[in-house]
């Protein structure tokens, strides 16, 4: 009787060794196919422009949305749009205010390499071809009152330089400073050639995925506590 008691015993915590081997292994298996870098990468960017127009400051708001290609190229589709008004074109005559607004909308195809990628930094070159429409509306200010409507296609490439902060893998603060080069304007009077800023909140999709899954894994596997698991998914 004590020979089986202890062959049982032995049996048992040899069964219990082997099964938390063979369960590691899986883990470390499992979660190196959760984490292995994708050919191609979801990405959007939600984006704030500031393009200066002599010394006039004029924000366009946008977004755009693609893909990252193995780690190095992003190509995503744009779409911006700009409702301001021109201050050199402001005057007053007889008590009466004059200005021009303008309402300029368009696509753009973007693209950037990325000849720099760490943790919480990378760095990029990017090169974007813009098309759209312009609307000039030149305005009686004091009685509210639109004089002249003009209307003008064009085309433009924006290229600079691009750095990315990413305190998460999945979300990033993007800012880019660049210079815009008109191709074609059917408005001749408005020349925008000149310098813009831009500062964005940048998500790769397939990173935020991946640390769900993670910590989807973790949770399956006994590793940790939720708490801990989620925090050091997000800050690692």
């Amino acid at each position: 009787m004590k020979k089986i008691y202890l062959l049982s015993t032995f049996l048992f915590f040899a069964f219990g060794s082997y099964s938390q081997i063979n369960n590691e292994e899986q883990f470390i298996k499992d979660s190196i196919e959760t984490v292995k870098i994708k050919l191609i990468r979801p990405q959007i960017k939600f984006d704030n422009r500031i393009n200066f127009y002599g010394s006039q400051a004029l924000p366009i708001t946008g977004f755009d949305v693609g893909v990252l290609l193995a780690e190095k190229l992003r190509v995503t589709l744009g779409y911006y749009n700009m409702n301001n008004s021109l201050k050199e074109k402001e005057f007053a005559k007889n008590d009466t205010a004059y200005g021009t607004l303008i309402h300029l909308e368009y696509g753009s195809i973007n693209t950037e390499l990325m000849y720099k990628d760490t943790r919480f930094l990378s760095l990029g070159l990017p090169l974007e071809i813009g098309a759209g429409m312009n609307t000039f509306r030149d305005k009686n200010i004091t009685a509210d009152r639109v004089l002249k409507t003009r209307s003008g296609a064009l085309i433009f490439v924006n290229f600079g330089i691009s750095a990315t902060f990413k305190p998460m893998r999945f979300l990033g603060l993007k800012g880019i400073v660049g210079y815009r080069k008109m191709a074609y304007n059917q408005v001749k009077e408005f020349n925008f050639d000149g310098l813009f800023t831009s500062i964005g909140l940048n998500v790769d999709l397939h990173a935020l995925t991946t640390q769900i899954k993670m910590f989807n894994l973790k949770k399956r596997y006994h590793r940790g506590n939720n708490i801990t698991n989620a925090v050091d998914i997000l800050t690692n």
